[in-house]
This record gives structure tokens, sequence and C-alpha cells, in this order.
């Protein structure tokens, strides 16, 4: 057999090991050749090369009733950290996380648009790097989640921030020595959900906040179109010759119903200069009348565009990640009932598990999932006391 083939299937075999090691811990060399149907000779090699490597621990003996007790083996997640960075408008949040995406600590700082982005990113990086000196790997990856159209790493659209160097994942990569990976944050979204809910190959995720944004995964991979684009629910038209919109068009769904322009017509309607969205959630609780209007127009439209999304993709699930469908909690059975009366295809629509960190919980998993050269990390618990600083 070639060399070059040899080489290939070792490293097929070793990507195979190691994910299921991360993914079912913890397991034995026999349970491990067993289940991936390669030989007990091929697995003791890979596994001691993956001991050396420091990527995995024995952590003890099976329990057997009779014969030699099995040495069980569990990836070690601590050899290193992940670093994901979530770009928004106003702010910057940063997560850092072993390579599981547990052991979670969330920073925020903040953020203008008349600030240059590529120093803001160096200076918090460097401060990361800094702290997380006491692992054999360090940070190991950095995700960067962008509002906006990236392709090939490179980014190409902003809409409701300046446009950030072209190179910022390639101009920090060269800085730190750290592989940078830049990405549309709903993409980011539909990775980190699907780390979660990993039963679904077909999946979707849906932002809602300053504009609109939809992660899209077919048969478990991301689906961006030929240049990025695929995605843009928001800058799709609701109403011809309607509102103008950032993006160039008149009339796109995100200025009728993201978060933004939900928030901006009812302060127009009860005759404020701004509302918050907890000042919103207030007023809807008290039950003023016409925050049941505009939760009404929510509905209404955003069941229009899922309706769309649904008749293109025939999805297996829809992920509504919004701070009115996370804190009212009727809203998605209101837009799901809406649905069921305009059209007879079924698809399970849920919450957000993961919020506001579903991007940094998808850039964690892709920079896990690089490092380790893995298709799919799962991620079967949530730290529930996430560390703010």
């Amino acid at each position: 057999m070639p060399v070059v083939n040899q080489e290939m299937i070792r490293n097929t075999n070793r990507r195979l090991v190691l994910e299921y090691i991360v993914n079912n811990p913890p397991i034995s060399r026999a349970d491990l050749a067993k289940q991936l149907q390669l030989t007990k000779a091929t697995i003791s090699n890979i596994v001691q090369e993956l001991l050396d490597r420091n990527l995995i621990l024995e952590i003890g003996s099976a329990k057997t009733a009779m014969g030699r007790k099995p040495i069980l083996l569990e990836f070690h997640k601590h050899c290193g950290y992940a670093l994901a960075i979530d770009v928004r408008p106003r702010q910057i949040i940063t997560l850092i996380t072993d390579l599981k995406g547990e052991n979670c600590q969330v920073t925020e700082y903040p953020f203008s648009s008349d600030e240059n982005l590529l120093p803001l990113l160096e200076e918090i990086i460097a401060g990361h790097i800094e702290n997380c000196r006491d692992t054999s790997y360090g940070i190991v990856g950095i995700a960067i989640g962008i509002y906006g159209v990236v392709q090939e790493n490179q980014i190409v659209f902003t809409p409701y921030y300046p446009l950030p160097d072209p190179h910022l994942g390639l101009l920090l990569s060269e800085k730190f020595n750290i592989p940078v990976l830049v990405e549309n944050e709903s993409n980011f979204s539909v990775l980190g959900e699907s780390a979660f809910h990993y039963g679904y190959e077909n999946m979707i995720h849906i932002n809602i906040h300053d504009g609109i944004g939809m992660g899209i995964l077919i048969n478990e991979e991301l689906y961006k179109g030929h240049d990025g684009y695929a995605g843009e629910l928001g800058h799709t038209i609701l109403f011809p010759e309607g509102k103008p919109c950032a993006c160039g068009n008149e009339g796109c769904l995100e200025q009728y119903a993201s978060e933004r322009a939900i928030l901006e017509e009812y302060a127009c309607r009860t005759g404020r200069e701004t509302v918050t969205a907890e000042e919103f959630l207030e007023d809807y609780q008290q039950k003023l009348p016409e925050t049941k209007e505009m939760m009404d127009l929510f509905v209404k439209y955003m069941a229009i565009g899922i309706n769309n999304v649904v008749n293109t993709f025939n999805t297996d699930l829809i992920v509504l990640n919004s701070f009115f469908s996370n804190c009212i909690p009727d809203i998605n059975r209101r837009i799901v009932e809406y649905l069921s009366r305009h059209q007879n295809r079924d698809c399970k629509i849920i919450p957000s598990r993961l919020q506001d960190i579903s991007c940094l919980i998808g850039g964690i998993r892709v920079c896990t999932e690089h490092f380790l050269d893995i298709r799919h990390l799962q991620i079967q618990t949530l730290s529930p006391d996430l560390e703010n600083s």
C-alpha cells in the first residue's frame, strides 16, 4: 500500500478514536475497538500517541465481575483553552472555556462604532492569553463572531458597525500565532445549539437582535451559499417599497420584526425617545395595550418569515433566539399556532437553550474541533453558573 494511503488511513483512524473518546467518556480500549471496528493493535497505538500528546487521560479501572479490569480513558479537556468573541454593535463579549465548553468565564467590554476594532481585540486577546498559561497548550484557538457576512475567514459586509479590516482574522492569527476563525454570529449560533441538540442533522437557528440572522445546517454541515450570504433572513423582503434598510433594499423583515425595530416602534407609539428591552418587558407585564399590539406584530411578522424558511428548507428543527421569545413564555407557542393556520408542514420550533451565548458556544465548538481535527464536538452539559467579570 502506498505510504500516502497508509498515512491517510492512520489520520482517519486517529480522528475517529479521539472523537469517540471526546464524546463518549469514559471508555476502555476494548470498547473503542468494538465500537469503531478497529483492531486492538491499532487502538493501542493511537491511544498511546494521544496519551503522549496529553490529549487523553487514563482515569482508573472499570468494575468487572472477573478477569483483568480494563483501564478507562477520557478526553483531557483541561489541556487547553478555547476563546470565543462576540462582536456586537454596542459591546464585545468574550467566553473562555476548557475544550469541552465547560468551566466558562464570560467578560463584557464596551464597544462603539467609532472605535478601531483591531487594536481593541488585540488588547482583549492579549489579556486572556496572559491568564491561560497554566495548561499544556494554552489557548488553542480564537473564534470571532461578526454581525455581517463572512466568507473564507474574510469579513465582507457589516450593516450595524463600520466594516473592520476584511483580513481581521489573519492579522490577529499572525500577531498571536494562534488560529483565529471569523464567522457570521448566526452561523456560530447554529453550531453552538447543534452541539446540544446533536440528534438533528438538519437544523436552523434564528437570531433576533438589531437584525435577524439565520444559521443553517444541512446534513450536519454549515451551509453558507457560494459567497457567504446564505441565511440573511432579515434582508428578505416583507413589504416591497417599505422602510429603507442598511443593506440597500426597502421593506426588509428586520426593519419590522427585529428587537431594535420593535423597540423603536414601541417608543414612537408611546411618545418616548428610546425604550430598552427590559423597559418593554416591564410594560408588557403590566399589560399596557401597546405592548400587546407590538407582540401581535412580532408574532405575525416572524411567523411569515419562518413560514418561508420552512417551505424553503423543510428542516427538522428551528431554534428561535430573541429577547421576546426567551422572556415571554407564550410567544413561541403563538408563532407555532399562527404557522399551523397557514401551512401544513410539521416543524419543531423551540426556544434557544443558549440564548445570549449561542454564538460564543458555537465558537468554542469550532475552536476545539479545529485543534483536535475532529468533525463533531458534543456538549452535553451547560454550566448553570457562568462566571461573569
